[in-house]
């Protein structure tokens, strides 16, 4: 399987895909008393057959088999040991297709910035001038923090693990632009324009709110500065996106996740500037990734729902 696993690092997978592909692939294999090279269609479906009945697995993980065989069996056709793929027009009937969100347009992003900065940042200041005390302090420090963390998701499209991975050095003030690294496995690197509304509310994170969030042994991230010698703080960290993301739901009745928020902008991006860009201004590798968000896939997918599910 050493072999295998390299054709999946080249893939860009992740560590722990890669691993999780593995292990349903030499089950398969130890299930399976023929060569690989001498499995067919039949043989795929008698697995999947025993993971339903006789392993009583649901079919979003007979799905992941699926995939993992998938993959085995391309890499198999690159070493010339097959010709074609068993997996190949095999599909499983249950899957759960992807709930379609509300899109919200520009002016419907920016009226959730400002609710959360009017009914949370703000309500909080003035409970801190009139009654002060530590917890007010703490409360005002991690909401003004959250809403330029929002403001992010709104203006540049980005996504969770993409904000979470931005450092002080990112920032670039004075051409009033953001970096965006490569990440690990999908996203590519790229240069964004800060909303002229974002730079002040920016400055003074940076000046004000995020010096009292680091101390003298937490790294340069931007948003989560956290202790380098402690393995715990930065799932501990990111746990503040709970509160957070519960808020968003109450404030706006549409809203169901921060990718929502992303899916919004790539989707004007597209209607704006055309594919291309918008595959650039959203880091996407694939140009079928951008795709995704034409907007007359959407509208269209929108019109089969009310068609069909009125209700």
């Amino acid at each position: 399987m050493l072999d295998f696993k390299t054709y999946l690092q080249n893939k860009n997978l992740s560590i722990a895909t890669i691993k999780r592909y593995t292990r349903l692939t030499e089950l398969f294999t130890d299930w399976n008393n023929s060569e690989a090279i001498n499995c067919q269609k039949k043989d795929v479906l008698a697995y999947l057959g025993y993971l339903k009945n006789t392993k009583n697995l649901q079919t979003i993980s007979r799905n992941n088999t699926l995939i993992a065989l998938r993959h085995y069996f391309d890499y198999l056709i690159t070493q010339n040991e097959i010709t074609q793929n068993p997996t190949s027009f095999i599909k499983l009937r249950g899957l759960q297709k992807r709930n379609l969100h509300y899109i919200y347009t520009l002016e419907e992003l920016d009226t959730i910035a400002d609710n959360y900065y009017l009914l949370e940042v703000k309500r909080t200041q003035e409970n801190l001038q009139l009654k002060g005390g530590h917890f007010f302090e703490r409360s005002y420090v991690a909401k003004v923090r959250n809403h330029t963390i929002l403001l992010f998701f709104i203006h540049q499209g980005l996504h969770t693990r993409e904000i979470l991975r931005l450092t002080t050095e990112d920032i670039h003030l004075q051409k009033a632009s953001v970096f965006i690294c490569k990440g690990k496995t999908r996203g590519n690197e790229r240069i964004l324009l800060l909303h002229a509304t974002q730079i002040g509310f920016l400055i003074h994170y940076l000046n004000e709110i995020r010096p009292q969030l680091e101390t003298t042994e937490t790294d340069n991230t931007l948003f989560l500065p956290i202790p380098k010698k402690d393995p715990k703080a930065k799932k501990q960290a990111q746990t503040s996106f709970k509160g957070f993301i519960k808020k968003l739901k109450q404030l706006n009745p549409n809203f169901n996740s921060l990718v929502q928020l992303r899916a919004s902008v790539i989707t004007h991006w597209i209607k704006t500037y055309g594919l291309r860009k918008a595959q650039y201004l959203a880091g996407h590798k694939n140009i079928t990734n951008t795709e995704a968000y034409i907007p007359n896939n959407i509208e269209d997918l929108a019109e089969d729902i009310t068609k069909f599910n009125p209700f």
